[in-house]
């Protein structure tokens, strides 16, 4: 740009407010762009094949996020009727890119409480340890486990056929868990199955 960006923005900020933002407009399209034209098309696919409800159902808000450099991120989510389970969102900078990953596992109040310690315990969730959360008037929805993980790359070092195939992996897995823990009834026998697929991406 010709003319000093930060001036030209500083100019449409309403000087009543105590805080303000400013973003360079033609790093902030540059970043819009990728979300909305390379990567939300891959993510809407995701979602929409599992058969899940499923939000945005269009085009997603793009939201800034507090960084040292100029972030952007879009996000979406599954649902089972009006219960999210899974969301994903995709954050880029001009020099990176974080794709994070969050799933809630909803358990009924008589789930054996050894499975939910297996979990918990699971040496391979510390980096991000998992968030227990009862729910006391809740019977089937009484205890919920919210898992999550988020990896990355400076743009260049992986191609976006890699990013796309983790976008797809991220949904088809969380769909996955959840499937397999239906109605809330995760058994202690079933957890090192929960467990082996949780690993793919979590």
């Amino acid at each position: 740009m010709n003319t000093n960006w930060v001036i030209e923005e500083a100019k449409k900020i309403d000087s009543s407010k105590d805080v303000v933002i400013l973003e360079n407009p033609e790093k902030k399209k540059c970043l819009d762009d990728i979300l909305i034209k390379r990567f939300w098309p891959v993510a809407w696919e995701s979602i929409e094949d599992t058969m899940y409800n499923y939000w945005p159902a269009d085009c997603p808000e793009i939201e800034f996020e507090f960084s040292y450099e100029l972030t952007r991120s879009m996000s979406y989510m599954l649902l089972d009727g009006q219960k999210a389970f899974f969301r994903g969102k995709l954050s880029c900078s001009m020099r990176h890119w974080i794709l994070h990953s969050e799933f809630w596992l909803g358990l009924r109040q008589d789930t054996d409480m050894l499975a939910i310690i297996k979990i918990l315990q699971d040496p391979l969730l510390r980096g991000i340890p998992p968030a227990l959360t009862v729910y006391e008037d809740n019977f089937d929805d009484y205890y919920q486990i919210k898992i999550e993980n988020g990896r990355g790359a400076d743009w260049g070092y992986d191609d976006d056929k890699y990013i796309f195939s983790k976008i797809k992996k991220a949904v088809e897995v969380s769909t996955g868990l959840y499937e397999i823990a239906s109605e809330g009834i995760l058994k202690l026998e079933a957890v090192d199955n929960f467990l082996a697929l949780l690993h793919e991406v979590y």
